[in-house]
């Protein structure tokens, strides 16, 4: 790394280290981590309280997916348009509603489900896109590290959430669990948000640092969506998301199947959190350093090994939980450097909205691969079919990232 490299990473961090802090609290209290992480713990509860089974209790996450189909590419462009911080404040008080609303929610699958769908609707404005737009706005050197630690809430979330629902569970009943997701945009979200996050300058500054790319050469909505490169991202990430989720949705319930006690398993859980965080922090750093393919085939591989080692962990703790950490590497690596791609590859301008609708295309496995995991298990009777897919999902979302070339440069104005 040369000496002008560091000194403007150094620059970007001193300039904009409050707006990554902001990122981290948001991105860690936004809709997704929070219906996610939380859903695990949650499935037997419902399951005992309202007598749905893990099938229909398990398609709630296709309904956050459709809600995100639904508002993700319009937050984006909404935060293109007028700033993702205006967008963000505004979803995380409608996400705090949300989540208390579903505190009320009276025996109804249908509802259950449009509670789910109104959790991404409205909490549109606080998933990857908007956090990640102004973040590649002020890092250029450093932006990998710098998209990896803004998005290090979402980890940390997932390592503390598990325990903190199994309490609420225990103490206050699945409705009391809801209420205490709440407060979690409410009390670390919006503050800091309000205080600390900005947008970035549009233009270079002239003190020589590189601190934000120029927004000239910017691909277009419709010209990122015709080219190659966008649509195999998205294939890629679809299918790494739909192993990912059914792995973290399904983890408490396929542990305690093994006969692992309720709280040893959401505390194995937890590894998935931190997992996420050092995933989020070394694909960071790798990116800044390597070939951005290469280091998105090292994190989606290895979770490959995973799936197929959970099949013989049987109720080995060290095993299960090794296997916990390899898919948290893959779930913190995979938002870093869809995030990262999509700013290198087809710039700023309209980047909320371009990373909006990848988001939300690869939101799309997130959703059906807890239910088509929670399908399998009803009709099986046990995990092993699910994970043996979820092997060959890895592997294949692996070798489709690491083909992956850049889209042709755009033609000169006339």
């Amino acid at each position: 790394m040369t000496a002008a490299l560091k000194t403007a990473r150094r620059a970007e961090f001193r300039r904009a280290w409050p707006v990554v802090l902001a990122s981290a609290f948001g991105a860690g209290t936004g809709a997704v981590p929070l219906a996610f992480y939380s859903f695990g713990a949650l499935v037997d509860p419902l399951n005992k309280a309202l007598g749905w089974t893990r099938t229909e209790i398990t398609a709630a996450p296709l309904f956050l997916t459709i809600g995100g189909l639904v508002a993700g590419v319009l937050a984006g462009g909404m935060a293109d348009r007028f700033g993702a911080r205006r967008v963000v404040l505004w979803s995380q008080a409608a996400l705090v509603l949300a989540f208390a609303g579903l505190s009320f929610l009276p025996p109804s699958l249908p509802l259950f489900y449009l509670g789910y769908a109104l959790l991404a609707v409205l909490g549109a404005g606080t998933m990857t896109m908007t956090w990640s737009r102004a973040i590649t706005g002020w890092f250029v050197s450093g932006r990998g590290l710098a998209l990896g630690l803004s998005l290090v809430g979402t980890g940390t979330i997932g390592a503390v959430l598990p325990a903190y629902m199994s309490w609420l569970v225990a103490d206050y009943g699945w409705r009391g669990a809801y209420l205490g997701l709440a407060v979690l945009p409410l009390v670390f979200g919006m503050p800091l948000t309000f205080l600390f996050f900005r947008e970035p300058p549009e233009e270079p500054t002239a003190d020589g640092v590189l601190l934000p790319d120029t927004l000239a050469g910017s691909h277009s909505f419709g010209e990122a969506l015709k080219t190659r490169c966008f649509w195999q991202m998205a294939i890629s990430f679809s299918i790494v998301a739909l192993a990912i989720a059914s792995v973290i949705v399904h983890c408490v319930p396929m542990l305690t199947d093994r006969g692992i006690a309720s709280g040893t398993a959401a505390g194995l859980a937890g590894l998935i959190g931190i997992a996420v965080t050092f995933g989020r922090l070394v694909s960071g750093l790798l990116l800044d350093r390597m070939r951005g393919p290469s280091v998105a085939f090292l994190m989606f591989g290895l979770p490959a090994l995973s799936c197929l080692l959970l099949t013989v962990a049987g109720s080995n703790l060290w095993l299960c939980g090794a296997a916990i950490v390899l898919v948290g590497l893959a779930g913190g690596a995979e938002h870093d450097i869809a995030a990262y791609f999509c700013a290198k590859y087809f710039g700023r301008r309209h980047y909320g909205k371009i990373y909006g609708l990848l988001y939300t295309l690869y939101g799309v496995g997130s959703g059906f691969g807890p239910l088509l995991a929670g399908r399998t298990v009803d009709a099986t009777g046990n995990y092993t079919l699910a994970l043996y897919a979820g092997a060959a999902l890895f592997a294949l979302s692996a070798v489709l990232i690491v083909s992956l070339r850049p889209p042709p440069p755009l033609a000169e104005p006339a």
